[in-house]
């Protein structure tokens, strides 16, 4: 992430497109406000187009606009996002899921600086950064060009694990709680395939069922836990790893003892001496 970081501080004050990559939840939304907040647009509007959400059929209309009368609806003049985002930044989320034939109408825009209304014969001229993202997939070569003169990728989650802790505690910290180190050992086995995204709901989640001031592992909901990556990762010891699975055993058991000796395959007695070596709540 400081790659990542130390590119976005290149780029801010350049007035150049930028392309966006990662997977869903990675943070393209919040990096591209970034990007226009500290740029020197950040007075202009930032305008968001989430290309995969809308109809391809209302595409046009919702870029460029529409006179009145052009539809049967159309009873009124409308401003399309490309003219809301006159002098400031716009956004093209997952920009790749646009048709072909919608790719080519944005190409055509983005080079000449100019479009028309639907229904209109003005040609209105557009002066907009163009921030882009994608999570995967093509676009026509010419459209991608134009997009991408700097692309960042933003890692997934599970590649940073030395993310997760700072991370949790942001968002622990704005609802004015803490978590401890045993809740945030659970979240480090976690592989966070929605990751940053999915982060933050598990905290709040758990933030709000949490009646005390701590974020504990109690308070977490069952989390599909790659110990053995973690363990890697981290230099665990196989004390360590074992402390820690069966501290995940409990958990998920509700600390029911018998239940939790049968799913390790100990017996109650052995599984109480290992909890009072290890100091497991």
């Amino acid at each position: 992430m400081r790659a990542v970081v130390q590119t976005v501080e290149k780029v801010i004050d350049h007035d150049v497109n930028v392309f966006l990559l990662g997977e869903s939840g990675v943070g393209k939304d919040h990096l591209a406000e970034a990007i226009h907040a500290c740029g020197p647009r950040r007075d202009r509007p930032l305008v968001r187009i989430d290309c995969a959400a809308i109809p391809a059929e209302l595409f046009e209309a919702e870029l460029f606009g529409f006179e009145k009368g052009t539809f049967t609806d159309a009873v009124a003049r409308k401003v399309g996002k490309l003219e809301m985002a006159q002098g400031g930044t716009v956004y093209f989320d997952d920009v790749v899921s646009l048709a072909p034939h919608l790719q080519a109408k944005l190409l055509r825009a983005i080079q000449e600086k100019r479009f028309t209304r639907l229904g209109g014969h003005q040609s209105i001229s557009f002066d907009s950064r163009i921030l882009s993202s994608s999570m995967g997939g093509t676009l026509r070569n010419d459209l991608l060009y134009r997009l991408n003169v700097v692309t960042i990728e933003i890692p997934p989650l599970r590649e940073r694990p030395e993310d997760i802790e700072p991370l949790a505690k942001a968002f622990v910290a704005r609802r004015k709680r803490g978590i401890d180190k045993t809740a945030v050992e659970m979240l480090r086995a976690h592989r966070w395939p929605g990751n940053v995204r999915e982060l933050r709901n598990v905290i709040d989640r758990a933030v709000l069922l949490e009646e005390s001031d701590w974020v504990t592992s109690r308070s977490l909901p069952p989390l599909e836990s790659d110990f053995v990556g973690a363990a890697a990762e981290r230099e665990w010891t196989l004390e360590q790893l074992e402390a820690r699975y069966i501290r995940e055993v409990l958990r998920r058991t509700r600390s029911n003892f018998s239940r939790a000796a049968a799913i390790l395959g100990i017996n109650r007695k052995t599984l109480l001496e290992k909890r009072r070596k290890y100091e497991i709540d």
